[in-house]
């Protein structure tokens, strides 16, 4: 299983420009969504959000952090079951123009974390 992080930035090119300096060119770059993903072996490590688009798209608001911690799981339903009540924060959804099926939850500080399952195939 590999966990990665999106940054939400409130300056996406800025934000953008940053991590590229740092990691290299990134493997995809939507514009108009702010958005752009680092990958490694054919696996997102690292996601840049726009505020306003993630804020549109998420479950993500202005006093959340910076970072959204994304967790693959095989069977998002049955991981949000087997959570304490008060966890889920978005229930799981299929997110046809990602291709997958997510759930939004909080940790107990406070972090917003998705857990995500890929359909077969």
């Amino acid at each position: 299983m590999t966990v990665h992080a999106r940054v939400v930035a409130d300056d996406f090119p800025a934000t953008l420009r940053f991590w590229t300096d740092l990691l290299g060119e990134p493997e995809k770059v939507v514009p108009e969504f702010e958005y752009a993903s680092f990958d490694h072996g054919g696996e997102t490590v690292l996601a840049v959000l726009g505020r306003k688009a993630a804020e549109a798209a998420l479950p993500v608001g202005r006093g959340d952090g910076g970072v959204l911690v994304v967790v693959p799981v095989p069977d998002v339903d049955a991981t949000v079951a087997a959570l304490p009540a008060g966890t889920v924060v978005a229930p799981p959804a299929d997110r046809p123009g990602w291709g997958v099926r997510s759930a939004y939850l909080r940790d107990p500080e406070g972090n917003l974390v998705e857990v995500q399952s890929w359909p077969a195939g």
